[in-house]
């Protein structure tokens, strides 16, 4: 029977506190509803049953009356206002009641009163009860107990109210029947805080699963994207187009996307590679030959079209790189980059073409990585839009104040109303472009940026059914320095080099012992992951180590602190060689203390280049080749 009492006496309790509640859908203030209602109907009770104890106590009306029938029914009148859906008008009448009783007891009884307390709750309560965005009421609610006690201390000070006298033993028995009370009523307030924070825990719990469940929805869309390969680059605008307001999420997605397509990359331009040399003898069939040059041709442009995927990712996350000064031979870097386009182009018959002015200063300062980026997209295009048996014409001349490359084609033309369009993200004048060309629509854009970034210009002019023509200006600073004697040829690296590769893929293995055989170094281990490779590593003590970042068993950077702790390996240099491709990574990676970086897919040049700087201690030779590999 008692169970049954107490179980009804808490629902009628819970119904009083949840009153008006079900008039708002916001759970913010509801919770503001109900703090109102509980502390309205518990300094109710308290206040009428404090009354009468006081004025049995006193025998003082003045107690008495403002207590049973002033304060105890405006307390009620609260839950009422509540009940009505007078929300903000309840919040202040609390408030308000409070500054009365403050003010009035305290002025009758005096300091006994202990209104110090009193007024720490009410401030508690005014923090409760304002929303987060209603900070002038919060001040007002938190400084008004405040003034009130300044008040008290005028009032006592000047005894402009004279308080009830009391004798000593009167002041000590309601100082301990004030002090409970005023103790419940803080322990109410930390109890509602507490609430509040439980509440918000739960919250957090909440969101916490729900992104939870979130990443691995991600993560199992990942693992079909590689069933849509050829729908690569529509998703990849898509997605772009749909988390602009989130680049912070769309980088990440961008930078694990890429790590996967590189991976699997780098063995398709190593094969490439392997096939095209071991074909390359004069009784070869051509014909085969001619495909492995395609297999390699087309794989540089897929490292090409996600290279314009990362660069505009970091572009739009306000991470554009710095123009970085040094000094070259434009005539040879040139020379060199429409060679390898050359090959490009040559499965579809186009011909390229370089003129170069016979008056071009030998060496020029300029920063050389910027600049292939915008060559390279614009031959990228010129060779993509340019039909069989036609030409490409690369020009580069100069003025007193600038330099300017000209790239022209022979292709279909841009009608003049979609000029302005072609240099925007995913921007390739028309549909039919896209859909009989293929591409993404960044190169431009990016070329664009970084043009302007090196202070320059980037202007287009075109004739439908003749060609278009891609005028770039920079700025010219001539450098004293002279230029580099450089040979076609890769060195040969001291044959009793020792390197040891850890890589969990043994196609990558092949490709990494050919590279290595092709620069002079056959003495070489391999491991498939960092645990074999450590203990490998101990048993043959290499002069380098090749790593991949990402291995089962023991991560890379398990294995490189591993290395770094051991006695005997941890002079030995490390380089990194991942399919993580942001230079924030990379960054990272060196700033832990590894002694290089090789993005895959790995060129052989760019191998050479770190090896010989780490044997060698040839900055310039790792330098050209590390500015090639971006």
């Amino acid at each position: 029977m008692s169970t049954l009492i107490s179980q009804t006496f808490r629902a009628r309790l819970q119904h009083i506190f949840k009153l008006g509640t079900s008039r708002t859908s916001v759970k913010e203030e509801a919770r503001r509803i109900r703090v109102v209602n509980i502390v309205s109907f518990a300094t109710g009770i308290l206040v009428t049953i404090y009354g009468i104890s006081f004025y049995l106590l006193l025998r003082s009306l003045l107690i008495l009356i403002p207590a049973v029938f002033v304060f105890c029914p405006a307390f009620f009148g609260m839950i009422w206002l509540n009940y009505r859906g007078y929300f903000n008008a309840s919040r202040i009448g609390l408030q308000a009641i409070f500054i009365v009783i403050i003010l009035y007891y305290g002025a009758i009884l005096g300091r006994v009163t202990e209104v110090q307390l009193l007024a720490v709750f009410l401030m508690s309560v005014a923090l409760l009860v304002c929303r987060p965005q209603e900070k002038a009421q919060r001040i007002i609610c938190v400084s008004m107990p405040i003034i009130c006690l300044i008040a008290l201390e005028f009032n006592y000070y000047f005894g402009i109210v004279a308080p009830l006298p009391l004798s000593a033993q009167t002041q000590n028995m309601y100082r301990w029947m004030v002090m409970p009370v005023v103790l419940f009523l803080n322990y109410l307030a930390i109890s509602l805080y507490q609430r509040n924070i439980m509440d918000l825990l739960r919250v957090l719990r909440s969101r916490n699963t729900a992104l939870v469940r979130s990443r691995n929805e991600v993560l199992a869309q990942r693992m079909e994207l590689a069933k849509y390969s050829e729908e690569l680059e529509d998703l990849v605008h898509d997605r772009t187009m749909a988390l602009q307001t989130a680049n912070d999420a769309k980088t990440q997605f961008i930078s694990e996307l890429s790590h996967e397509i590189r991976t699997p990359l780098n063995t398709i331009m190593g094969i490439g590679e392997l096939l095209t040399e071991a074909l390359g003898q004069p009784d070869s069939d051509a014909r085969i030959r001619q495909m492995a040059r395609n297999l390699h041709a087309t794989s540089h442009n897929i490292l090409e079209l996600v290279n314009s995927v990362l660069e505009l990712s970091k572009i739009e996350a306000g991470k554009t790189d710095e123009v970085k000064m040094s000094a070259f031979s434009l005539r040879e870097w040139l020379q060199n980059t429409v060679n390898i386009y050359q090959s490009i182009a040559s499965k579809k018959s186009v011909f390229i073409h370089l003129e170069i002015d016979g008056r071009f200063p030998e060496m020029i300062l300029g920063d050389k990585l910027m600049l292939g980026q915008v060559v390279n997209n614009l031959l990228s295009n010129s060779i993509k839009f340019t039909p069989s048996e036609k030409n490409i014409r690369v020009r580069c001349f100069h003025n007193m104040r600038n330099v300017f490359i000209q790239v022209c084609d022979e292709g279909r033309g841009i009608p003049a109303q979609q000029l302005s369009a072609i240099f925007k993200p995913f921007e390739q004048g028309d549909r039919d472009v896209y859909r009989q060309f293929g591409g993404s629509g960044l190169g431009l854009a990016i070329a664009k940026r970084k043009v302007e970034l090196m202070g320059g210009s980037i202007e287009v002019s075109s004739q439908q059914g003749e060609g278009s023509n891609f005028l770039i200006a920079l700025p010219l600073q001539i450098s004293t320095e002279s230029g580099p004697q450089t040979t076609g040829e890769l060195t040969l690296l001291p044959v009793n080099t020792k390197v040891l590769v850890m890589d969990d893929n043994a196609i990558d293995h092949t490709i990494m012992k050919h590279f290595l055989a092709r620069i002079g170094i056959t003495q070489t281990g391999f491991a498939k992951n960092g645990l074999e490779g450590i203990e490998l590593a101990r048993q043959i003590l290499p002069d380098v180590i090749l790593m991949d970042l990402h291995m089962p068993v023991m991560s890379g950077r398990e294995t490189f602190f591993n290395l770094r702790q051991h006695e005997l390996l941890k002079h030995i240099p490390i380089v990194a060689v991942s399919s993580d491709a942001f230079k924030e990574q990379e960054q990272e990676y060196i700033s832990m203390g590894m002694d290089g970086y090789i993005r895959k897919p790995v060129e052989i040049r760019v191998l050479h280049g770190v090896l010989e700087k780490l044997l060698y201690g040839a900055p310039n030779a790792a330098a050209g080749a590390q500015s090639h590999a971006c």
